[in-house]
């Protein structure tokens, strides 16, 4: 009786560890979806996913779990080992397929393969993003460059339509800026009316209190000095005997 492969009784945590070129990972974070695609390296820190157009890492923090199956990425890698180089036929073929199932790089590097044996295949060269301009495969890019176009905030166009565009953010610019300065004069305006107010009432309160001293020393001096004689006569000054006797304390 042969001994059974090792590999069969692997924990889950081990096989983490292992080659991932047969596997395809769907990574799921805490409360935010999944990332499907192939982990080619995981640390207790990060897991980084290829997921056909680039490489996302992930801190292991934000998993919750992880689930391998198998995907377009393997499947492309199992094509690919399988083609011979000179295959162009095959090549177009596995670049057709990767491009339906979303896989730009992989789509990109069949291509390229392809280009290898036959540079002017207008499929390959186009898919690249070459055009053909004068006989001549170039870059999108220069071919517009060499047409006249210009390039204006990510977009080719005709420099008279980039200058109208231009003009417009110009114009819309100075638009804001306008607002902005209106909106600052206008808040310092309400903040020099307030001052005003506040000062204006603090005059105010000063007035009534100088008036209440006014009438309180007015009031003092016409009720006798609160009984002790003071005389209010215009000229006169100190105790007089009438005032003196007028004093209510004389009647106890």
């Amino acid at each position: 009786m042969s001994k059974a492969p090792t590999h069969r009784f692997l924990f889950p945590s081990i096989l983490f560890l292992l080659p991932t070129a047969l596997f395809a990972d769907e990574v799921f974070l805490k409360g935010a979806g999944s990332i499907t695609g192939r982990i080619v390296e995981q640390t207790d820190a990060t897991v980084m996913v290829d997921i056909g157009g680039g490489t996302i890492g992930v801190a292991m923090s934000r998993v919750d779990h992880i689930v391998k199956s198998r995907s377009d990425l393997d499947e492309y890698d199992l094509r690919a080992s399988r083609l011979a180089r000179w295959d162009v036929n095959a090549w177009r073929d596995l670049a057709r397929w990767a491009t339906r199932r979303g896989l730009d790089r992989q789509a990109g590097e069949a291509y390229e393969k392809i280009l290898a044996i036959e540079p002017d295949d207008p499929e390959a060269q186009g898919a690249l993003g070459f055009v053909l301009l004068d006989g001549n495969w170039v870059t999108k890019d220069e071919a517009y460059r060499a047409r006249g176009f210009v390039k204006y905030d990510g977009e080719w166009m005709m420099p008279t339509e980039a200058q109208m565009r231009l003009d417009s953010a110009a114009a819309e610019q100075s638009r804001r800026e306008a607002d902005e300065r209106a909106r600052k004069e206008e808040i310092e305006k309400l903040k020099e009316d307030v001052k005003a107010q506040y000062a204006a009432e603090a005059a105010r309160d000063e007035e009534w209190r100088a008036e209440g001293a006014a009438w309180f020393y007015s009031r003092a001096y016409s009720w006798g000095g609160w009984g002790y004689g003071v005389s209010t006569w215009p000229g006169d000054s100190g105790f007089h005997q009438h005032t003196w006797h007028s004093s209510p304390w004389q009647h106890r």
